[in-house]
């Protein structure tokens, strides 16, 4: 547990953050969903169900399925620094 009451779910290997951003600019929500699967523990999820299973907010979500070029990248950002989101 962390200092807010948050636990990491998972955290991604060097060689799956490779991944993301060698994928990202071709398909950036295949790369971010093929890091949340891993990240959420949910393999057979599509991009929806995953947001809906992140801690992120209702805002920050709803930018993510109208594939907002900022919230994408941002996203790639976060995941490819901590490896990881909290809960």
């Amino acid at each position: 547990m962390g200092d807010t009451g948050t636990t990491a779910i998972a955290r991604l290997k060097k060689t799956q953050v490779e991944r993301l951003l060698a994928d990202y600019d071709a398909d950036p929500v295949a790369a971010l969903s093929a890091a949340l699967r891993i990240v959420l523990d949910m393999p057979d999820a599509e991009w929806a169900a995953l947001l809906a299973s992140t801690p992120l907010d209702a805002t920050r979500r709803r930018l993510l399925i109208e594939s907002d070029e900022s919230s994408l990248d941002q996203l790639a950002a976060e995941l490819n620094e901590r490896r990881d989101l909290i809960r």
